[in-house]
């Protein structure tokens, strides 16, 4: 049985008992990449409120992860990601919300790496940088700069990226629906 079948196994028997399974620390011979590597990184800008974050990635957080932020997981399953920022050891939990169609661990690959590469942020154009840096969508934007800036839609609203109407969520209640034309943001309904 490979380590993540066994993870999940214990997770669910722990879940089922009411209990929280102990922290998973980083292992050289973990399955998942991010348990067993020392250096993390955002690979997105994600919008935290408090010390909360969704897979859904909610854009009306109070602050800004940058992209490329040093991060140390301490703890992940089939539920939740927990983190610490590096540079000031602000504790962050990220939860896998019910509506995702990939799994968990397909999900934080996406949204989380064991590199970064923070220059390719100037091969993008005025506008594109803009929106990257201020964590917002901007008319003009290409799709990929939008990815940079907000993270990717949830998937149960935007099955394709090739589609031309991105659907976000502001917060719980409020959605943002995005209109792309020849890969550029044309219009931002929200």
């Amino acid at each position: 049985m490979s380590h993540l079948k066994i993870f999940a196994f214990i997770a669910l028997v722990s879940s089922a008992l009411g209990c929280r399974p102990s922290a998973v620390q980083p292992d050289p011979n973990a399955s998942h990449p991010l348990r067993a590597s020392a250096e993390v990184y955002t690979l997105v800008n994600l919008h935290p409120d408090d010390e909360e974050l969704s897979s859904v990635n909610y854009l009306d957080g109070d602050e800004l992860l940058p992209l490329c932020t040093p991060i140390r997981v301490s703890f992940l399953n089939t539920e939740v990601l927990s983190f610490d920022v590096l540079a000031t050891g602000k504790e962050y939990t990220y939860e896998f919300d019910d509506s995702m169609k990939e799994s968990p661990a397909e999900h934080v690959t996406k949204f989380f790496g064991t590199s970064c590469n923070a220059g390719v942020v100037a091969s993008f154009d005025a506008v594109d940088q803009q929106g990257i840096r201020e964590g917002k969508i901007v008319e003009g934007m290409s799709k990929q700069a939008v990815l940079l800036a907000v993270g990717y839609p949830p998937e149960h609203r935007t099955p394709s990226l090739d589609a031309d109407r991105w659907v976000y969520w502001e917060s719980k209640f409020d959605k943002v629906e995005v209109t792309f034309a020849d890969g550029r943001v044309v219009e931002i309904d929200d």
